[in-house]
């Protein structure tokens, strides 16, 4: 049973970015940022198999203000999202406490059943931390200043590898970590949508 429900996630996962990929000739973009294997030495827990992916957003398009909602195109963006993932299985919808990101993460837990669990992006290595100790599919909806940083820490990559500040909206990042046989297997992906 256990290696029919991991054949159907190898499954669901090669689809995913195969659509993804296939969305990039309708004006979507795709660029592979880092692949890497490593060994992994000494914590026992960690020679077993597991997997993780993250997918990673900046909140949709916003209003002026402290604490905006989002505007009609950062609504569509949101519900565009939740489209894309509808098939994706999530264990968890992570969102920072403002209504931009709020917003931008619940149509995809309504479309899940999910509640959407707060984090601080303020303390990202605990984030990070947090996250890597719990195998799982998990969406986090950040900032502009939070989301390449977060990405650069759960894939291992050192933080001025690619991270980027940028003002656009529509940056998704993929990242799969794999522990198999004492080795780390990261891909990160990076998608406009």
């Amino acid at each position: 049973m256990r290696a029919a429900s991991s054949a159907l996630y190898q499954t669901t996962i090669c689809l995913t970015l195969l659509c993804l990929t296939l969305f990039c000739s309708l004006g979507f973009t795709q660029q592979v940022i880092d692949q890497r294997e490593t060994a992994i030495n000494g914590n026992a827990q960690l020679q077993t198999a597991q997997k993780w992916t993250f997918i990673l957003v900046r909140h949709g398009e916003k209003q002026p203000g402290d604490d905006p909602q989002l505007t009609k195109q950062g609504t569509e963006r949101a519900e565009r999202l939740a489209q894309m993932l509808q098939h994706i299985p999530l264990d968890k919808v992570y969102s920072t406490d403002y209504q931009r990101t709020q917003l931008t993460a619940q149509p995809t837990a309504i479309s899940h059943h999910l509640p959407i669990t707060s984090y601080d992006p303020s303390d990202l290595d605990s984030f990070s931390q947090q996250l890597l100790m719990h195998p799982g599919n998990y969406l986090i909806v950040g900032h502009s200043n939070t989301t390449a940083l977060l990405a650069d820490k759960l894939n291992q990559t050192s933080e001025d590898s690619h991270t980027e500040h940028t003002e656009d909206f529509d940056r998704l990042y993929l990242i799969e970590v794999n522990i198999v046989n004492g080795r780390r297997l990261n891909s990160m992906y990076r998608f406009s949508y």
